[in-house]
């Protein structure tokens, strides 16, 4: 499976970063002495930074909404449609799952669920809470964890709502593999 396209990464990645570093550049050589120009060009240069995993991600998902037209003519009928920030997950009970990843969303690609092993959740508990829960599985060798949890500073409590919906659709996301995976072999 291809997670990464290089030059879908360089054009809506890359140039834009190269854009920032440039106005971070213009800034501390050309602004320095200007204190509105300087603050202007810095300001940018951070929102496009920071912007740019968001566009990604948004952008993703409106390549494979924008793919879902093609599904019935390449024969994959899906049940189940999961976003999350690295791709989005189409599991159909036939037994294959589609995936667009979110640093090569210009092509869905087939996994079969045949070969998945290992189906389950992780609840991350560490002491009293978890900053991270997901489904995980094996896939030809390699950890696939697809995460409905993520905390980026800190943890909650393992009784807060968010943790136990979070829980519930991995347990949820892992029946609906484990089906389709016996479909794949029945």
């Amino acid at each position: 499976m291809k997670k990464i396209n290089p030059s879908y990464l360089a054009v809506w990645a890359g140039i834009p970063a190269a854009v920032a570093a440039v106005l971070v550049i213009l800034a501390f050589t050309v602004f320095m002495g200007n204190q509105v120009p300087f603050v202007v060009a810095v300001f940018a240069a951070v929102g496009i930074i920071v912007a740019i995993p968001m566009f990604l991600e948004s952008k993703m998902k409106k390549m494979a909404t924008a793919q879902e037209a093609d599904f019935k003519a390449q024969g994959f009928t899906y049940q189940y449609k999961f976003e999350a920030s690295d791709a989005v997950y189409y599991i159909d009970q036939g037994g294959r799952m589609g995936v667009v990843y979110r640093f090569n969303p210009t092509e869905l690609q087939f996994v079969d669920l045949g070969k998945v092993t290992n189906v389950r959740t992780n609840d991350g508990k560490f002491g009293m809470g978890t900053s991270r829960v997901s489904c995980e599985f094996q896939l030809d060798g390699k950890k696939v964890r697809i995460t409905t949890l993520q905390v980026s500073r800190g943890s909650l409590s393992m009784k807060d709502k968010r943790v136990l919906e979070a829980i519930s659709k991995a347990d949820q996301l892992c029946a609906m593999l484990n089906t389709a995976k016996a479909n794949a072999k029945g």
